[in-house]
């Protein structure tokens, strides 16, 4: 007997999670920026939680440590488009038409109302603990969830066809 839900699992799976020819080249950006994101967010965030159990307290903002930062993302970044960029040129020159820069917009939209709450929630937090320190790191992190939400939202409109 034939039977549909296999048929729907796997037509839903290659669509999620096609790769090449059907992606262009906005998508695959923005792929590359949520794993960059992560990637040098969680390293970020390892080298915090480390220096606050040796202090035994939240680590006060360090400079080199943010600079590191920026330089790490910019340069993943860079590696990131150059991949995907050889992968295929013809694509690379093309700006954004007019369905990228819709999901674009609806993208930064959604991920800057979450960044909205995720600010009220450090507030509070922070409003409860006292600590400059914890709202700084609180800050940071939530503009690093909401530049992942902002290209995840887009991923999510790619897929959907928005």
């Amino acid at each position: 007997m034939f039977d549909m839900s296999k048929m729907f699992y796997y037509m839903g799976c290659t669509r999620f999670l096609t790769w090449g020819s059907l992606m262009g080249f906005q998508e695959k950006m923005a792929w590359a920026m949520v794993v960059v994101l992560i990637v040098t967010g969680v390293t970020y965030f390892s080298t915090v939680f480390q220096a606050s159990a040796a202090l035994g307290a939240v680590a006060p903002p360090d400079l080199p440590l943010m600079f590191g930062y920026a330089v790490f993302l910019v340069v993943l970044t860079i590696v990131a488009a150059v991949i995907i960029s050889v992968s295929r040129p013809s694509e690379a020159g093309e700006g954004p038409d007019e369905r990228d820069k819709l999901i674009q917009y609806k993208g930064e939209a959604q991920s800057g109302r979450l960044m909205g709450a995720l600010m009220i929630g450090a507030l509070l937090g922070v409003g409860m603990s006292g600590d400059a320190n914890l709202l700084f790191h609180f800050v940071f992190a939530n503009l690093i969830i909401a530049q992942i939400a902002q290209f995840g939202f887009q991923i999510l409109y790619y897929r959907r066809g928005a």
